[in-house]
């Protein structure tokens, strides 16, 4: 089995919430971690980065962002390779992807990336997103990440999400674009009724936050669900997702 986590930790989690982020993501006993929005993680010789590889016993890359919310990620599984492919791009963040040696002798390729906001450039991000995922759609692949985007017919606290986010009334186009590029949304494929809920403030009032997989690995997929922990609130503005996968 193959566990993977996706956690948007708000602006690094530092210096206050990183103890109470640390818990919340030791609770999941994922094999793999995947961190957006590692703000100030590469200071200080990345005091922070490594204290977040110690504490989990993984190994670990910082990928640099052109906003400086970088991405981490976090491995119990040998990394083969890397890549930051938003850097210098479009892109608001980045998008990284790692190939891990999975339990079963193939190759696991992760992507992950942060969407901007504002729908017009996060369109176009979307778009160079599955360019670069494109030669591994007929693999063992996920995305993982922050899209800051909705999925047409997911339900949402609408009385709360204009407040409490920056998503907007704009178009629901991101995830139905993956969707017809061949990648599967790993928690509505166990999940077709639950709300799901992954951002808020106060309160959690919508789904923002996505595990998608290839063809291949969504077969071998066996769990998909948000990360309930008591500390969740205090930790971060978004909840992890987690997704299993039997590989």
């Amino acid at each position: 089995m193959l566990k993977l986590l996706s956690y948007n930790v708000l602006e690094g989690a530092l210096p206050d919430r990183l103890p109470a982020v640390l818990r919340v993501i030791a609770s999941a006993d994922a094999d793999i971690v995947a961190i957006q929005e590692a703000r100030h993680w590469r200071r200080n010789r990345r005091e922070a980065f490594r204290r977040v590889a110690r504490d989990l016993g993984m190994r670990g890359v910082l990928a640099k962002a052109n906003s400086g919310f970088d991405i981490a990620i976090f491995s119990r599984l040998p990394i083969l390779g890397r890549a930051n492919h938003g850097l210098d791009t479009i892109f608001l963040h980045t998008t990284v992807s790692v190939d891990l040696a999975a339990p079963g002798g193939e190759t696991f390729t992760l992507f992950v990336t942060h969407l901007r906001p504002d729908y017009p450039s996060r369109r176009r991000e979307m778009r160079l997103l599955l360019e670069w995922m494109r030669p591994y759609r007929r693999s063992h692949c996920a995305l993982c990440g922050d899209l800051n985007s909705l999925m047409a017919g997911d339900p949402i606290d609408s009385a709360r999400i204009w407040r409490e986010s920056e998503l907007g009334r704009g178009p629901q186009g991101v995830i139905a674009a993956i969707e017809r590029a061949g990648w599967s949304d790993c928690f509505r494929l166990h999940n077709p009724r639950a709300a799901g809920f992954t951002l808020g403030a106060r309160r959690r009032v919508a789904r923002v936050d996505y595990i998608f997989a290839s063809r291949p690995l969504a077969r071998a997929l066996t769990a998909c669900r948000v990360l309930r922990h008591p500390e969740l609130l205090a930790a971060s503005d978004h909840s992890p997702v987690w997704a299993e996968f039997d590989i």
